[in-house]
């Protein structure tokens, strides 16, 4: 009985968190509007030319696209070497994605038919203003760094040192800090910050994205990249299918709300991609580019100089685009960047450099 009514509350959580529920409602809304230009348009599902074979294409990769995104751990740090229950996407979530998917598609074809200082190489964690300040050690405790035992006790926002000082000194750099987490109990590397939503500290964190009902990250803002471009041109391509439908003598007031919908989703989700190709050729994320001031490692400098963590336009989209985990160890290479043991981006801060006038526009733009 009470393995029963354990399972009865897995799967009670599963189905009322957010990452079940956004993308069934998303899933569900993107069936309605593809059905909705399907029916006034017959030959979305009758013609078989290269044209319409295309769109019907191009619908499968954009939900393909957005489940790979959803369901990608977007970076989740480990908490205690377990990963902790928000992360996991089990096995009932999972078969409630693709049954979302399933109605989309045949509704479709029915239709047609905190921080505390530690010494770490050029890794700074993020700063919240809920978390605990951080107290600078001394010279003369940190020159207790060189004996054989440390110990650590986390009280009142101070640093106390416990445990073996080689879990320290692995790739020690001097004069950077990790951020310590107080929620997640853990250290945060550079770039790292804790997401109330998710409930988890994220990687290369970028923004927390209802519509997909998780965050974006370090591994999967490519995927997110990718979904923003493939729903950007089925958007475009189903209103002009649309507009094609639209009879003088007849007119349908589905379909014109239908098509209404698609222009305001056009509109959003183009304007989104700018943004994102943007951050891309910066190597800044959203919160590092609205949060610029409220970021300890990024206080000091100046925010019209550029990132301190890009190089040149074409390694900027290599870092963008090797960074999640399932990338091919022969693609990450060619990216020269660094990976801890768990298989996270160790990022290294440099001098800033002035972006190049194509991405000072961009960013007066955004």
């Amino acid at each position: 009985m009470v393995g029963t009514s354990g399972s009865r509350a897995s799967c009670c959580e599963i189905c009322t968190s957010e990452r079940v529920i956004s993308p069934v409602l998303v899933l569900s809304l993107h069936g309605l509007i593809v059905t909705d230009v399907a029916w006034h348009r017959a030959e979305l599902w009758q013609d078989d030319g290269l044209w319409y074979r295309g769109l019907r294409l191009l619908v499968l990769l954009t939900v393909a696209c957005y489940l790979r995104t959803s369901l990608t751990d977007p970076g989740f740090l480990q908490v205690g070497g377990q990963p902790a229950n928000a992360t996991c996407c089990s096995a009932q979530g999972c078969m409630l994605l693709c049954c979302a998917a399933a109605v989309s598609m045949s509704e479709w074809k029915g239709a047609s038919k905190e921080g505390n200082p530690m010494m770490l190489p050029e890794v700074v964690g993020a700063s919240f203003e809920s978390e605990m300040k951080v107290l600078p050690s001394d010279a003369a405790s940190s020159s207790q760094l060189d004996n054989a035992s440390l110990d650590f006790d986390y009280d009142e926002g101070i640093l106390k040192r416990r445990g073996p000082v080689e879990d320290l000194e692995a790739d020690n750099s001097p004069g950077t800090q990790l951020r310590w987490c107080k929620r997640c109990q853990l250290h945060q590397p550079l770039r790292t910050k804790h997401c109330h939503d998710c409930g988890r500290c994220v990687r290369t964190h970028d923004h927390h994205c209802p519509w997909i009902g998780s965050c974006v990250g370090e591994n999967n803002r490519v995927l997110f990249f990718w979904y923003l471009l493939l729903q950007c041109v089925e958007l475009a391509a189903f209103f002009y299918e649309g507009m094609q439908g639209i009879s003088l003598l007849e007119p349908s007031v589905v379909l014109l709300v239908g098509l209404i919908f698609i222009a305001v989703f056009f509109l959003m989700v183009s304007c989104l991609l700018c943004f994102h190709t943007f951050l891309m050729l910066a190597n800044l994320t959203t919160w590092e580019h609205i949060s610029w001031l409220q970021i300890t490692y990024l206080k000091p400098l100046k925010a019209d100089s550029g990132s301190p963590f890009s190089r040149s336009i074409v390694w900027n989209m290599a870092a963008y685009c090797c960074g999640p985990l399932w990338c091919p160890p022969s693609l990450r290479r060619l990216a020269s960047l660094r990976y801890s043991e768990e298989g996270g981006i160790i990022w290294e801060m440099s001098e800033q450099r002035g972006m190049c006038f194509l991405i000072a526009c961009c960013a007066d733009c955004c």
